[in-house]
């Protein structure tokens, strides 16, 4: 249930924890200052092994290395003042597949201002076999891929594309601008707003760089973070990270908040315990606040917080609340939800 929450998101409630005051934690009656903590390091400091990738926003856009051209007119390279979103994408993506007639539609409006270029990777076959599993999908899809759809030659376009990028899941949609070189990259779903600005000559690349880089920065932390809630090692140094991200990037997210809160409580690593429960108590608290008390799955965490911190009492009237806003629920899955709330509930009365 919460494992659907976007994880770098959920670190935006660590360093808002440290400076809730007790009362934070009774309920939605109660004023939730807090103050914002000073850190001696950055993200930064703390990954150190952390580079740039090698294809980046600004570097000159790698060649097209294709070996055929399954649908449309074949791009040969990227000529001046042409405006490209070269796409990978496979067969066996259904995130790719859910892509295309976005990626459609927006071909379909920005017309020859914009050449849209599907490329196939990542395919278990091999040669022939490979061309012929592409043509046939991509004549079952029809008009839902109405843009030109190519297949790499062998991994090139993986290898000269993906890997220096540091692009390690596909749909990823690279934005080609009129110098041949790169200027956005990411999800297809996210492509809307930066192609608009750069076909309109109104794109700030240097910004451009700066944000993607911090999102890089951001992944690299949550990733690291998360493997120290795994693995129990280094939580000091996640801690830290945590409370960086929240206070310096990611404040008002109380999804994020949600989701920091209930991995917290629900590691089994050793090393995590009380001190970390009532972080994620405080977390928890801040995120119903955000929400006004009115989201059963952030009041779902709040309860659970409870339990494990020892308020069973608190723990049953929150996870009541949640159960009777599930209910009600017909567009967050709270209906199909409720089995789960009622059977916690039944543990916390035990």
């Amino acid at each position: 249930m919460k494992h659907t929450t976007t994880l770098i998101a959920a670190l935006s409630g660590l360093a808002l924890l440290s400076g809730l005051p007790s009362s934070a934690l009774a309920g939605p009656d109660h004023n939730h200052d807090h103050a914002k903590a000073t850190h001696k390091e950055s993200l930064e400091d703390l990954l150190p092994d952390l580079k740039k990738p090698e294809l980046w926003i600004g570097s000159s856009a790698p060649e097209l290395s294709i070996a055929k051209f399954v649908k449309g007119d074949s791009v040969d390279g990227f000529e001046s003042g042409q405006v490209y979103v070269v796409e990978f994408w496979a067969t066996w993506c259904s995130p790719c597949i859910k892509a295309f007639p976005h990626l459609s539609d927006m071909q379909e409006s920005y017309g020859e201002d914009v050449r849209f270029i599907g490329v196939n990777v990542w395919e278990r076959q091999k040669g022939q076999e490979r061309m012929d599993l592409v043509e046939e999908f991509v004549a079952k899809q029809g008009e839902r891929m109405r843009y030109t759809v190519a297949v790499e030659d062998g991994s090139s376009m993986s290898d000269n594309w993906m890997k220096p990028a540091g692009q390690n899941g596909i749909p990823a949609a690279f934005i080609v601008d009129g110098d041949a070189k790169i200027a956005w990259v990411g999800h297809p779903g996210e492509i809307d707003k930066p192609l608009e600005a750069i076909v309109a000559g109104e794109f700030d690349s240097e910004t451009a760089a700066t944000e993607a880089w911090k999102q890089q920065v951001l992944s690299a932390a949550f990733q690291s973070f998360a493997r120290s809630l795994q693995s129990g090692e280094d939580l000091d140094k996640a801690r830290k990270i945590g409370n960086i991200l929240v206070d310096d990037h990611l404040v008002d997210e109380p999804r994020g908040l949600n989701a920091v809160a209930w991995m917290l409580l629900n590691s089994e690593a050793e090393g995590v315990g009380m001190h970390d429960y009532q972080m994620a108590l405080k977390a928890a608290a801040v995120a119903c606040d955000k929400t006004e008390w009115k989201d059963w799955g952030v009041l779902d965490t709040y309860a659970l917080a409870m339990h494990k911190t020892g308020d069973t009492v608190s723990a049953i009237k929150w996870q009541q609340k949640a159960i009777e806003l599930a209910k009600v629920d017909d567009d967050q899955g709270g209906k199909d939800a409720v089995a789960e709330l009622e059977a916690k509930l039944a543990e916390y009365k035990e």
